[in-house]
This record gives structure tokens, sequence and C-alpha cells, in this order.
């Protein structure tokens, strides 16, 4: 069961969507809202920077697609498939990725508000440079992901894998990491104080930091 953790704002959407067909998204209206897409295949828009508001997207498929730049503003994405996505420089305020695939995204430079990853699969997802403001990964696959040099505040990883994601150059000050499991992270030593993670995890943390663990 899901629950509200810390500060995150839900997505605020109408009583009523009217129904739209996905693959005409973009021909002559660079702005939709209220409306709720049922399936099919978005195709990439390079001439427009699209928007987005109180909108929710199931069983759409994205891949490959070229979202640079769009805006989303309480938005829900629910079992979406996202391979391979460009979503670098693109904004995201109160939005729900629900059970979806975003395999090889690339959200870098993206800023990323009050927005949920729930039971995701991120592998290869690249989230380099970009801003982070009460964002829950809960339940969600971010194995070989890339978080280099982004701006975490109030970001909670709960119940993920995170094996080889790539922390380097960004501060950990208050993340916990304590509720996810992985054998090996990539951090920069002086970025990770006040990071918290569990007895276990810390025996890692001190190979890091070049120290040698002793058996008993």
């Amino acid at each position: 069961m899901q629950k509200a953790i810390g500060k995150r704002q839900r997505p605020k959407l109408s009583e009523f969507h009217e129904e739209m067909t996905i693959e005409n998204v973009g021909q002559g209206e660079p702005y939709i809202e209220k409306v709720r897409f049922n399936g099919g295949y978005f195709a990439s828009i390079e001439e427009e920077r699209l928007s987005f508001d109180d909108v929710v997207f199931k069983h759409v498929r994205f891949t490959n697609a070229n979202m640079h730049g769009a805006e989303f503003v309480d938005v829900v994405f629910d079992t979406c498939d996202f391979s391979n996505v460009q979503f670098q420089h693109a904004v995201f305020h109160r939005c729900e990725f629900r059970n979806s695939k975003l395999t090889g995204t690339d959200f870098a430079n993206a800023k990323i508000g009050h927005t949920l990853f729930n039971e995701c699969d991120g592998k290869y997802s690249n989230f380099s440079f970009s801003g982070m403001k009460e964002v829950d990964f809960t339940s969600s696959q971010l194995v070989d992901s890339d978080f280099y040099e982004c701006h975490l505040k109030q970001v909670r990883f709960s119940e993920c894998k995170l094996d080889r994601i790539n922390f380097s150059e960004t501060d950990l000050a208050g993340i916990d990491l304590s509720a996810n499991t992985y054998e090996q992270i990539e951090v920069t030593v002086s970025k990770i104080k006040g990071c918290i993670v569990s007895k276990e995890q810390a025996i890692g943390f001190a190979r890091v930091l070049g120290l040698k663990i002793k058996e008993e």
C-alpha cells in the first residue's frame, strides 16, 4: 500500500478527463490539458515543446521519443514505456510514474519536483545534472543508473535496487539509503557526510574510504 511520505504533493487531477488519441498529440496544439490517453504510441514532435497539465497517460508507449524541454504539471503515467526517451531539460511538477519502464530514459538537466517513481524499471536511466525536490523513488529498479552531479533536496529512496548507481559529485547529506539494496555504488567521498546507511552498508562505504575491514 502506497503511503504519503514527507511533503510531496500529489497530482491535482480533475474528476473528468476528455479521451484523446495519443497519435494526435502536438498537431497544432502544443498545450494539452484535462485529457486522458489510454494506449497507443507517441511519436516525437521535435519542432514544439509540449506542455501537459492535468493529464493521465495509461499503457502509452513513448519509446525513443524526443520530449526535450517538455513540461508536465499534475500528470500521471500509469504502466507506460519510456525506453530511451529524451527528457533533457524537461520539467515535472506533481507527477507520478507508476509501474512504468524507464530503461535508458534520459532526464539529464531536468527539473523534477513533488514527483513519485513507484515500481518502475529505471535500469540505465540518466538523471545527471538534474534538480530534484520532494521526489520519492519506491520499489523501483535503478541499477546502473546515473545521478551524477544532481541537486537533491528531500529526495527519498525506499525498497529500491541501487546496485552500481552513480552518485559521483552529488551531495548525499540527509539522503537515507538504508532501506534499499546494493552491493556497489559510486560516490564522491567528500560528499557522503550525513548520508544515512545501514550497518551492513556502512562496511561498503568504509571500503570506499580505503579502510580495511578486519574479519573477526
